[in-house]
């Protein structure tokens, strides 16, 4: 199973998200944090050793920023199944390459996040049999 996992301190983009990850399929209850270190604390102790988790980050945070939280999973035992989706509002293009260099990323988008961009997650290679008909 996928699960996914939304990562942001705005309360509006985490509502939107949340609605929209739930009607386009992709998970119909996501996870919702607005502090990284929750998140981390989360898949350090809680997270199931069965499912894997489709996580959309944030870059911009206070505390910790996306690209601290991605050099903190990489040390967990489950993050082989830790699939992130870097949606954030930066355009900056050195963001975009530091993106499409780490393994955990499977996608850069910027904000919003629309049924668009859900649907094309459905067909990332790492991400398309979750969302095949069996």
């Amino acid at each position: 199973m996928l699960r996914t996992i939304i990562i942001d301190d705005d309360d509006i983009v985490t509502f939107l998200q949340k609605k929209i990850v739930s009607k386009s399929g992709l998970d119909t209850d996501p996870l919702v944090f607005k502090d990284a270190y929750k998140a981390l604390e989360f898949l350090e102790h809680e997270a199931s050793q069965e499912e894997e988790y489709l996580i959309m980050l944030d870059i911009n945070m206070p505390g910790m920023s996306g690209w601290e939280f991605l050099d903190h999973i990489k040390k967990l035992p489950l993050d082989e199944r830790l699939h992130v989706v870097m949606a954030t509002s930066s355009i900056d293009r050195k963001d975009k390459r530091e993106a499409a260099n780490d393994p955990h990323v499977v996608d850069f988008i910027e904000k919003p996040l629309s049924a668009r961009h859900c649907e094309k997650l459905k067909g990332i290679s790492k991400l398309a049999p979750y969302f095949q008909l069996s």
